[in-house]
Order: C-alpha cells, then structure tokens, then sequence
C-alpha cells in the first residue's frame, strides 16, 4: 500500500497581519497547503512544531547576522530535526493613515502591539497617543478605532482608496527579516550562514578558547558569539555562534569542535 507524502502547513504566530504574513510566505517561496495556522505566540509556535511533523514554521530573525537570545534558545530546544533554513526580507509594511475623509487633526492613532514595538520609536516626535489593539485585531476592528481618533497604522496591503497617508515618520524604517523553521532540508552546498550552539563536555577557564581557536584555524570569522548561562547556578554555558559558510566548512568546523570536547548543534543554515 503506498504512502501518501504529507501536505505541509505554515504557522506563525498572531503578531502580524495576514496580509504581510501572506507576503512573506511568497518572498520565502515556501509552497505547501494554502491553510495558514495562526498560534497566540512563539511559544504556542515552538510547541507545535515540536510534535507536527507536517508543519513548518515562519518566525521574525531581527538581524540575520545579530539574531536575538530568545529566539536561540527557542531553536536550541526544538526537536533536533528542525532549524532555520530559509531567511528573507520585507519592506518595513506600516503606513500612517488619516481616517474620516482626511479631516480633522491625528490626535491619537490606533495601532497593533507588534506595529507599536516596530514604530514606537520614530513615532515619539510625532506628539499623538496611541490605542494600543490586541495583534489579532481585524482589519476592519482596527480602521473602525481609527476612525474615531482620527488615525490608524495599518500593514500597507490594508489600505483602502481613500486612505489619506501621513507622510514623515514611516518611511524609512529598516526591512523586516524573516526565517522559515523546517525539518529534512540539506544544508545549502553554496556559501552561506550557519548558527551553532556549542556546548562543552566539560567547563573550565579557558574553555571557549579553545573551541574559537578551531574557527580561526578554518579561516571562519563570528558574526555573533552569545554565553548562554544554564543551570540555576550558571557554571555551566551553552555558547550561539553564527558565521558565513557552506556545508563542507560547516561540517568540519563541527568534527573539529568534537575534537576539542564540544558538542554541537545546527540551529540555522540557510545560503
């Protein structure tokens, strides 16, 4: 009796809106089920993955070459047959709108908690409040509170024709980065970007120079090297490494480590 190939699904977690999520989702020419789970957070999202075979995940990675803490130790303790292995990037999606025709002034925007910790920063000088809307508030919930303080941030694809930008605060805000959390897939032959976690069978002084001087030996420059303490006492340290290189370089570099006492993992490759 054959086998019918499992139809992959992708998750991600409610921080964003369907229709950037939907972008990214063709940016990273990720194909699979068009059914897209939406899960409350990261850690519904780890978990999922954890134990559903059939289902990749879609995470924010910040900056590729700086990623955060928390999204390393979230990648270090999934099922060792899952990491990153795709990366891509989007325009920053969020646009100022005046809603209500254009009249009256902006004195308050409302906004999503994501599209809030994305633009806080920038829109400080622009002198307005902020309505604060749960991440899986609807299009149209969200436009309909903005209509009543007279401004809204939406994702560019919410927009509507008769949407009035305001201009001057938006604009330039960096491209966001994605990455795509799959089981199964070679790591790519050509140059590219590999994060480890490195962690000694033993810990004393000294320790994680010994394990750096086996990249310098094969020539490898860090992008980012994080000690993660565990343990209640932090005598012991998982070490996140991220650096440029393909498959052949990558898998030296880890026999070279268990040559030295570390044990290693592959949290992300991707070209």
């Amino acid at each position: 009796m054959s086998v019918l190939p499992l139809t992959r699904s992708l998750a991600h977690p409610s921080t964003d809106p369907p229709t950037l999520v939907a972008r990214v989702r063709e940016a990273l020419g990720w194909s699979g089920s068009d059914f897209l789970i939406g899960l409350q957070g990261y850690p519904e999202l780890m978990a999922t993955l954890d134990v559903a075979h059939d289902v990749e995940g879609l995470v924010r990675v910040g900056d590729p070459t700086s990623p955060p803490l928390r999204l390393l130790r979230g990648l270090n303790a999934l099922d060792p047959g899952l990491r990153l292995t795709r990366v891509t990037s989007v325009p920053s999606p969020w646009r100022w709108t005046r809603l209500g025709g254009g009249a009256g002034d902006a004195q308050a925007v409302a906004l999503r908690q994501q599209a809030y910790s994305d633009v806080v920063a920038v829109m400080g000088r622009a002198g307005v409040g902020f309505s604060v809307m749960p991440d899986d508030t609807s299009t149209e919930d969200l436009l309909a509170a903005g209509l009543e303080l007279g401004s809204a941030i939406v994702d560019v694809d919410e927009l509507s024709g008769t949407d009035v930008l305001i201009v001057g605060f938006l604009e330039d805000l960096p491209p966001l980065h994605y990455g795509l959390l799959a089981r199964g897939s070679a790591v790519p032959e050509e140059v590219g970007a590999a994060w480890l976690t490195i962690r000694p069978d033993r810990e004393q002084a000294g320790t994680l120079m010994v394990a750096l001087e086996r990249f310098s030996d094969l020539g490898v420059d860090l992008d980012f090297l994080h000690s993660d303490p565990q343990g209640p006492g932090g005598g012991t340290h998982d070490f996140h490494v991220g650096f440029r290189a393909g498959a052949d370089r990558l898998e030296d570099l880890q026999a070279a480590l268990a040559g030295v006492g570390f044990g290693s993992r592959v949290l992300a490759a991707f070209a």
